[in-house]
């Protein structure tokens, strides 16, 4: 098992979602590494990139696409991950996701690399919400890993109410707008999972896409 003391614990999050929750846990002084995409909270740019996109993210949409689905095509990871630099980092927890293959780096990319670790190997957090109810668990399994369970439950709770009060608020619309949620233009993609969810929540009528 991972060493997990408390405040001396060193993560590594390679999520931006999971790494504004570390944050918002209290624990943004033991983050030692990141992803290319993780830029918030501010300041955060100065930890060091553990991955990197194998394709060129200033292309068009379909460019993209085209090129995400080669690298698939090829049974290759679409992210690099420095596997020196993370052990050289020694994590005592990363946090990553199993939710989609061309969003984020994988558990699977990071089982191989983990499982090569001479020693103690870190404790891996793999998020995969599709429901709100997911987010908020998800919340609870990054403070478990991060020995601040008692906040992380708080926090969800206090999402879980402001998301509540907000569906409340708006459940005697009389009329409610038709909401398209897209997550990618080319080839068009509908936002799913709990996307659909929070247009419910907040009044709309979502068009596209299914929880």
């Amino acid at each position: 098992m991972a060493n997990s003391v408390g405040s001396s614990q060193k993560v590594i999050s390679l999520l931006p979602s999971a790494t504004e929750i570390v944050c918002a846990l209290g624990a943004r002084e033991r983050l030692v590494g990141r992803s290319h995409e993780c830029d918030f909270p501010s300041g955060l740019e100065a930890l060091p990139a553990c991955t990197a996109p194998k394709f060129d993210i200033h292309g068009s949409s379909g460019e993209i696409d085209r090129q995400v689905k080669s690298i698939l095509e090829n049974a290759l990871a679409v992210y690099k991950v420095d596997a020196a630099d993370l052990k050289a980092l020694a994590p005592d927890v990363i946090v990553t996701q199993s939710q989609c293959d061309v969003c984020a780096v994988s558990e699977k990319d990071l089982r191989g690399m983990i499982d090569e670790w001479l020693g103690q190997a870190p404790a891996l957090v793999s998020l995969e919400p599709n429901r709100m109810a997911d987010v908020y668990d998800d919340f609870r399994r990054v403070g478990v890993a991060l020995e601040a369970e008692a906040r992380s439950i708080e926090l969800a709770e206090q999402l879980g109410e402001s998301v509540a009060n907000i569906a409340a608020a708006t459940r005697e619309l009389d009329k409610r707008p038709s909401i398209a949620c897209i997550e990618w233009l080319d080839p068009l993609m509908a936002a799913g999972n709990w996307i659909p969810e929070l247009v419910e929540a907040a009044g709309g009528r979502n068009l596209f896409g299914e929880v």
